[in-house]
């Protein structure tokens, strides 16, 4: 296989040294080297801005710079292109000053050779590899290290708090002997402080998936029929004047993490109930299908635009303009939905027309054990 040729940015003002620097280059390396050649930093510069460089090999006395200056102006232009210094002066504290700029190597003109400058500019190459993986690593631990602390402050520090409102919020409401504008107050704090929890529980699960590789699942036997009939019970109890319509068909038995699709059914239906007008119903259907099990929830309200149904499972991402409907979550839900379902190894998408409402489906496989299936 030919080995990919080496575009290095030569900056000399010098012609005759421009020229020396790239007959050696050619004589002496069996590689081939592009070279190509400015005479002044400000065009270095853009070179190095709007095209791709492997190398540079930089004077440091130019017209338009002088000294160690020119080393920061290459690499705030390109700083993860390796770079040469070409001097003419022969100053082991100025090559180690260049070093320390972040030059990978320093050349004295005239005691450069052939091969000596082949080897400069393959090491100096070699050298940023290795210095920008450790970057790379460095930047993984950081990360790392802040998703810790995020979840801790998230997990932790905020809600603790916020369950101790709720709790004495909870004990006000049951045997405080408040009056009306009181009970309202209260209950208000209540209600908001549930949100807030769902906002954080949401951030928690964003943040478990983006940094933390995914869902971690405690697969259970189970009847997924009870999950789905407990969900929508505990809305209808919430939104008493809605009709809710819930068919249940097939075999419901499988190994999946109750929690998780309990939350992700609650993430569906409760959608379906906040994008769709009070007088219309919201239907959920769960039946077998191709060895696992089929769940559509449905609902009347404004279909999603079409430009947004690609991005819908997003994070951040909202079914409908939220001038329609009241913003009660960070945009995470049905992303967080998608990710519990792939996690299961199932398929979640969602139709949207004004002729046929909005519908919502996912398929789960059973992923049944031996055991599981002899029960």
């Amino acid at each position: 296989m030919e080995e990919r040729s080496l575009r290095v940015l030569l900056v000399e003002d010098n012609p005759g040294d421009a020229r020396l620097l790239q007959e050696e280059l050619r004589e002496f390396s069996s590689a081939h080297f592009e070279i190509v050649h400015v005479y002044l930093l400000a065009e270095a510069v853009r070179v190095a801005e709007t095209s791709a460089v492997d190398a540079v090999l930089l004077d440091l006395s130019l017209p338009d710079g002088h000294g160690l200056g020119n080393i920061s102006r290459m690499l705030q232009a390109a700083p993860s292109v390796p770079l040469v210094v070409l001097t003419g002066t022969d100053d082991e504290r100025l090559a180690v000053q260049a070093v320390h700029q972040g030059a990978q190597d320093y050349l004295v003109k005239g005691q450069v050779t052939g091969p000596l400058l082949v080897r400069a500019l393959r090491y100096a190459i070699e050298r940023k590899r290795v210095e920008e993986g450790l970057k790379r690593e460095e930047a993984a631990r950081q990360t790392a290290v802040f998703r810790e602390q995020f979840l801790g402050i998230l997990g932790h520090d905020l809600r603790n708090p916020l369950q101790a409102i709720s709790g004495n919020a909870a004990l006000l409401l049951r045997y405080g002997g408040l009056a009306e504008p009181q009970r309202k107050a209260v209950n208000r704090i209540s209600i908001s402080a549930d949100r807030m929890a769902r906002m954080i529980n949401d951030l928690l699960d964003f943040t478990r998936t983006r940094l933390g590789g995914g869902y971690a699942l405690n697969r259970a036997r189970l009847n997924l029929h009870d999950v789905v009939r407990q969900v929508v019970e505990e809305l209808e109890v919430a939104h008493p004047r809605r009709q809710f319509e819930l068919s249940l068909s097939g075999n419901g038995w499988g190994d999946w993490d109750a929690d998780r699709i309990a939350q992700a059914a609650s993430n569906l239906v409760g959608n379906a109930v906040q994008y769709s007008p009070e007088d219309t119903p919201v239907s959920v259907a769960m039946r077998d299908e191709d060895g696992g099990v089929r769940m559509e929830v449905h609902n009347w309200g404004l279909p999603i635009p079409s430009e947004r149904l690609p991005h819908i499972f997003d994070p951040f991402v909202r079914a409908q303009d939220m001038r329609s409907a009241q913003r009660n979550g960070l945009g995470l839900g049905l992303y967080i939905t998608h990710e519990i379902v792939r996690a299961h190894g199932g398929l979640l998408r969602v139709t949207s027309t004004a002729q046929e409402g909005t519908r919502f489906w996912l398929c789960l496989p059973r992923h049944e054990s031996p055991m599981a299936a002899t029960a």
